[in-house]
């Protein structure tokens, strides 16, 4: 997933570059070795959450367990599991009385579950995250300050000058290209090869949709020199037919890795192809475990160890893991191994002149008053937003709705909004909710 920040958040760099040099050391730890760091990281948290975490505080008097009692991984299944519901309704509970000493910051979830969630990250946090990319980079020979392009919508989206219009931006103080994603089509791919030919980004990283759908234009016009180091997904399901397709395109590898806003789970591929758990970022768990020969799928828990602002103990993270149990990757690495991951997949939405719109699910996150959306393409003409609001939401929440997914399908599209409840808008679709429903056959005008 994008990590949406300004740099002055992750401007520590002496203790940024501690612990990646920590990380270039423990990535190469024993399974013994990993278990003690992260019970002694564990420690650490379950103290710091029972003295400054009114939730915390209350749930173990509640259980009449103390956090002493909490010494290994396998105690944490004493406590109970911590819900997105839970953290919506307990959110001023959740928030340590000592939070400001960390530096805490204020995100949200980026809207692919249609519900928006708020929670706090802080400084600590914000150097395991920017240590963690760093090191899985590395493992495809990218180098701190090497070029990179991203593809990007939301930062072109909250631009009001001329860059909102424009196809890139190249900032020359992180060496990074941004691509605008919302300009995507078979007949606009030309400009961005000219693009990435002029600057020359060794790297190229995106959403798995945005990557396949732009290698799939490419190829449908001939156009096969643009090179890469290596290509990076984030932020969707990889699709291993996508996945391919794209590494045949652009000649080399596609690196694939799965996350969450919430920074409790983190898993990433190595070089050799093994999607690797990596222990340092927090507590990897799974429950209603269904068992194969192989190994076992579940569903995904996670465990902060370094977010002090807000810390997750037991978060339920909502997407299910098959883990291959026992199994050893060739990189040598100890790290536990997934052979695959469920999660969510949405439906894209294609204008008539060809575009392609991948993240639209993003409209919902800066309009005030929306509790839970959708969005449904009745055909090439007519778009269906369907929302649950608060008592926030008003005229000027229309408005800025509007506004916004105009920059994304244009003036053309019919748009209807309908205000409904949540439970009408969940309805039929159980944990497999999806935000952007398509009830066309996009490869019908894909392929024209």
């Amino acid at each position: 997933m994008s990590i949406d920040f300004k740099m002055k958040d992750f401007f520590y760099p002496f203790s940024i570059l501690k612990f990646r040099n920590f990380l270039e050391k423990s990535q190469w730890f024993s399974l013994e070795e990993f278990i003690a760091y992260q019970e002694n990281r564990l420690q650490e948290i379950i103290n710091h959450a029972y003295e400054h975490v009114p939730y915390y505080r209350d749930l173990f008097d509640k259980l009449k367990l103390k956090p002493s009692e909490i010494r290994v991984l396998d105690d944490l299944k004493k406590l109970p599991l911590l819900t997105k519901k839970d953290l919506r309704n307990n959110f001023n509970e959740l928030q340590a009385k000592d939070m400001k000493e960390f530096n805490p910051k204020l995100i949200y979830t980026s809207g692919t579950s249609g519900d928006r969630l708020g929670f706090f990250v802080d400084k600590p946090s914000n150097i395991l995250e920017f240590s963690y990319y760093w090191r899985h980079w590395s493992w495809a020979g990218y180098h701190l300050g090497d070029r990179f392009a991203e593809f990007s919508s939301s930062f072109f989206m909250k631009q009001k000058d001329e860059i909102s219009n424009s196809l890139f931006y190249f900032s020359k103080f992180s060496n990074r290209l941004l691509l605008n994603s919302l300009s995507i089509s078979k007949d606009n791919v030309e400009p961005y090869v000219n693009i990435l030919k002029k600057y020359k980004p060794s790297f190229l990283k995106g959403l798995p949709s945005v990557l396949f759908y732009f290698s799939k234009f490419l190829k449908e016009k001939a156009i096969l020199d643009l090179k890469f180091k290596a290509i990076f997904s984030q932020g969707e399901i990889l699709l291993d037919s996508h996945k391919k397709f794209i590494e045949n395109v652009f000649n080399c590898k596609v690196y694939n890795s799965y996350g969450h806003m919430e920074r409790t789970v983190a898993i990433c591929e190595c070089p050799y192809g093994g999607m690797h758990i990596n222990p340092e970022y927090g507590v990897f768990e799974t429950v209603d475990n269904v068992s194969s020969s192989e190994g076992y799928t579940g569903k995904v828990i996670g465990t902060s160890l370094h977010n002090f602002s807000m810390p997750l103990i037991r978060y339920e993270v909502g997407d299910y893991i098959e883990v291959e149990k026992g199994a050893r990757c060739p990189c040598g690495r100890e790290m536990s191994l997934v052979s695959k991951i469920h999660g969510r997949k949405e439906d894209v939405i294609v204008t008539k002149d060809g575009k392609v719109i991948t993240t639209l699910f993003i409209v919902f996150n800066n309009v005030p008053g929306i509790e839970i959306g959708q969005i449904i393409q009745e055909d090439f003409d007519n778009l269906t937003i369907r929302i649950a609001v608060t008592n926030e939401y008003d005229k000027a929440s229309e408005d800025i709705l509007l506004n916004y997914v105009r920059k994304f399908v244009g003036r053309d599209m019919s748009i209807n909004i309908d205000q409904t409840s949540r439970e009408k808008i969940k309805n039929g679709f159980g944990d497999k909710f999806r935000v952007v429903v398509s009830k066309i056959d996009t490869n019908t005008l894909l392929l024209k």
